[in-house]
């Protein structure tokens, strides 16, 4: 009789980074269903302090407010060498332009447009 490896791979963690806590849920939920492991915080100091110990695998990082907050959390991801590293979704009502224009210095990274149902 042998006794098979089987390995089990950890589902991918995700922290959202999101005001609204109704569209949040709704993130959370739709992710939960497709095998993710999701946390939903806003990006309160306290937040970004478990992302040093704790650091997920990806970071959604809602930025449809355009508030220049977005902007410093985003630049604190990438400043943080515990973070720095961890690919950030960034999800917004805005294009690209009217992110730059409100302070979000996307520098290479890509963005999802994403409407208000």
């Amino acid at each position: 009789m042998s006794v098979e490896d089987e390995s089990v791979t950890e589902p991918v963690q995700i922290v959202f980074l999101q005001q609204d806590p109704l569209l949040a849920e709704t993130y959370r939920i739709k992710l939960e269903l497709e095998g993710y492991r999701v946390t939903v915080a806003n990006a309160s100091d306290q937040a970004l302090q478990d992302l040093r110990s704790q650091p997920p695998d990806i970071i959604f990082l809602d930025a449809s407010s355009g508030v220049a907050a977005d902007g410093a959390v985003l630049d604190w991801l990438r400043d943080d060498p515990t973070t720095e590293r961890i690919p950030v979704i960034i999800l917004s009502n805005q294009n690209a332009v009217q992110l730059a224009s409100s302070g979000l210095n996307l520098g290479p990274l890509d963005y999802l447009v994403h409407g208000v149902y």
